[in-house]
């Protein structure tokens, strides 16, 4: 066959695409058997930590990022944006993970089959130090395991880690850190579980617990809406995290918030039997006061009307003291005037010295001497009335 009628039999751009598929067959086949070598394992130096999940290597004098296969670890939140659930501990996964890996070490990469990550980063295993960094971030609870794993045979060493972290509290399972769904919700449990045992004993003691269980009960029932906002079978965060949790902290919460609404119908129902007994203890009291101020305003009535009748005899008794002052009085006074009356009398009428000196004295007589005069009767007879008169004046 002539070179002629080869070239009728082949057309010229049959050849080209021939040899244009042969050459990039060539080419799948050199990248294919490029990737296998990088896909088996290949040491590197970190230069540097940029999350709890990313670092970046140099590798043969060419920068890599790679991402830790088979985890998702909590990123810082961005600069100005709120932070959200996923954000979760962000820093310190990255703490930790700089912890482990510091600029300058040597580590060994694992790829996987399919070693493509995430914005355009690398899957691989971390290894450093004789220990596998991708286990170390998830057992310190500042990752958790993919449910799908890029290396299966790793995927139980992962759930084991995991479950030594929620064990032990730690990271994403720690109780008190605000963020977590064990540090969310056990606020609430401590409130309700730490609640003091009922016994009041007034009406006003048990309107205070009744406060106390209320909010407890209230915080309890804010605490429960936490689970709604997490899909057990999703892929976040949070439902890589904390799904598994789920039933039983539901199952802790809703205990405690059926002990505290038994505690809180309970505390009603005694608050009600005191109040009606302190009614009727205050009833009871203001009638025994009832009867003290009118048995208070009786007396006082009795006390008044005493001194009344005392204030009346203190009178009759001054009126009658008056009177015999005044009596005497009167009498002292008729006797001033008897006696005065008596005294002028007295200067009136002329004494028998005064009469024998008024009349004339004939001239005696040897022979007419009479004998001495006794006083006449008249004169003590005129006497007599005034001396009986002083006698009983006297």
């Amino acid at each position: 066959m002539t070179e002629q009628q080869t070239a009728r039999r082949f057309p010229v751009p049959a050849i080209i695409a021939f040899v244009l598929v042969a050459a990039l067959l060539l080419t799948l086949a050199v990248l294919s058997t490029i990737k296998s070598v990088r896909t088996a394992a290949s040491d590197a130096t970190v230069v540097r930590v940029q999350d709890g999940q990313t670092i970046v290597v140099n590798r043969d004098g060419t920068e890599e990022t790679v991402t830790l296969a088979g985890v998702l670890a909590p990123v810082p939140a961005g600069e100005g944006k709120e932070p959200t659930v996923e954000n979760c501990l962000g820093e310190e996964s990255t703490a930790n993970l700089s912890g482990l890996l510091e600029p300058g070490d040597t580590v060994r990469l694992e790829y996987p089959d399919d070693a493509d990550g995430p914005r355009g980063t690398r899957l691989a295993l971390v290894h450093h130090g004789g220990r596998t960094t991708n286990t170390q971030q998830v057992e310190a609870g500042l990752a958790v395991p993919l449910r799908e794993q890029p290396m299966e045979h790793f995927g139980t060493e992962l759930r084991e880690a995991q479950e030594t972290a929620r064990t032990e509290g730690g990271g994403l399972y720690s109780p008190g850190e605000p963020c977590t769904l064990a540090g969310r919700i056990a606020p609430a449990l401590t409130v309700l579980q730490d609640l003091p045992e009922a016994h009041p004993d007034s009406s006003g003691t048990a309107d205070t617990q009744i406060e106390a269980v209320e909010a407890a009960v209230e915080e309890g029932i804010s605490a429960e809406k936490v689970f709604a906002t997490i899909d057990p079978e999703g892929s976040s965060l949070a439902s890589l995290a904390w799904g598994q949790d789920l039933p039983r902290m539901q199952d802790r919460l809703n205990g405690a918030l059926s002990s505290a609404q038994s505690d809180l119908d309970s505390l009603r129902s005694t608050r009600d039997v005191l109040l009606t007994r302190e009614r009727e203890e205050q009833a009871r009291k203001e009638e025994e006061a009832r009867k003290a101020a009118a048995a208070a305003a009786a007396e006082a009535e009795r006390q008044r009307q005493e001194a009344a009748a005392a204030a009346q005899r203190a009178e009759q008794q001054r009126q009658e003291e008056a009177a015999q002052r005044q009596r005497a009085q009167e009498s002292a006074k008729a006797k001033e005037s008897a006696e005065a009356k008596e005294s002028a009398k007295a200067e009136e009428s002329p004494t028998p010295e005064e009469s024998e000196s008024a009349s004339p004295t004939p001239s005696p007589t040897p022979s007419s001497t009479p004998p001495p005069s006794s006083p006449s009767p008249s004169s003590e007879s005129a006497s007599s009335p005034d001396d009986s008169e002083s006698e009983s004046e006297g």
